[in-house]
């Protein structure tokens, strides 16, 4: 994956978990990444962790709920980088998950909105204009196998992310000629803190070991089964995506779940 190499990456979201495989994967194959969250602790351990593969990483603190912020992140990563070729938008869980929805206040779903869906909006235009001039660029909405199949209990996130379908959609073929694509990832079953503290508090609700309820929910519905890995299954297709290879693949979702989903849609 070598045509990665010296380009110019934006992964929000991305000291732990799922954000930060995939710097390291980009990363790993050289090129510019900035990655941001909202604590400094986070964010210092982790850049020394993914210097150590490559020294051309930069970061700063970031709240994804704050459009200020991100104003400021964006403008950070351009002036350390030169410039943004690819985001990668990805955001942590709602700390309000699981939830079902009478249980919500209006409150949630505008943390909710902000969190998943007025991000992505504001840090795509803040890069679009530069990546048209350039006639190059590469976003991606990092989302979730749910926004196909609606669960109860992820109602804030499944329904503040589907707008990402609908918008990667429209600014593909707004912005194909210019080359860049646009597309959406839903994503399956990730071995991470975040994934791990939702299922924990989803299990003392029910009364239920984390255990079980890890088996049940997560583990036993993927066809392949096995949990998928950051940088081998989701790190390598955004390398892909983000080469000449994947230049004709734009303003899908692109399902990356190892089979959980039963939807054909």
């Amino acid at each position: 994956m070598s045509q990665v190499l010296g380009k110019r990456v934006l992964v929000t979201s991305s000291t732990e978990g799922i954000g930060k495989g995939v710097a390291e994967s980009f990363a790993y194959h050289g090129a510019h990444v900035t990655i941001s969250s909202r604590s400094k602790d986070k964010l210092n351990r982790a850049l020394q962790e993914i210097r150590r593969v490559n020294p051309s990483v930069y970061g700063i603190t970031s709240d994804m709920t704050d459009l200020n912020s991100l104003t400021t992140l964006v403008s950070y990563a351009k002036r350390v980088m030169g410039g943004i070729d690819i985001l990668v938008v990805n955001s942590g869980n709602s700390p309000k998950e699981p939830i079902t929805f009478s249980e919500t206040e209006i409150e949630d779903w505008e943390y909710s909105i902000r969190l998943y869906l007025l991000s992505a909006i504001h840090l795509s235009k803040l890069v679009l204009p530069d990546m048209a001039s350039r006639k190059w660029g590469r976003i991606f909405y990092l989302s979730s196998w749910t926004v196909r199949e609606p669960q109860s209990i992820l109602v804030l996130a499944d329904v503040s992310r589907s707008p990402l379908i609908q918008l990667s959609k429209i600014l593909s073929k707004d912005y194909g000629k210019y080359g860049v694509t646009i597309n959406v990832i839903l994503m399956g079953s990730f071995l991470t803190e975040g994934a791990k503290r939702t299922l924990t508090r989803y299990a003392e609700k029910k009364g239920l070991s984390f255990e079980k309820i890890w088996r049940e929910k997560v583990v036993e519905p993927i066809s392949v089964n096995r949990l998928g890995d950051i940088r081998g299954d989701l790190g390598s297709l955004l390398l892909f995506l983000s080469s000449d290879m994947g230049s004709y693949i734009t303003g899908t979702s692109i399902l990356l779940d190892g089979g959980t989903t039963a939807s054909t849609v």
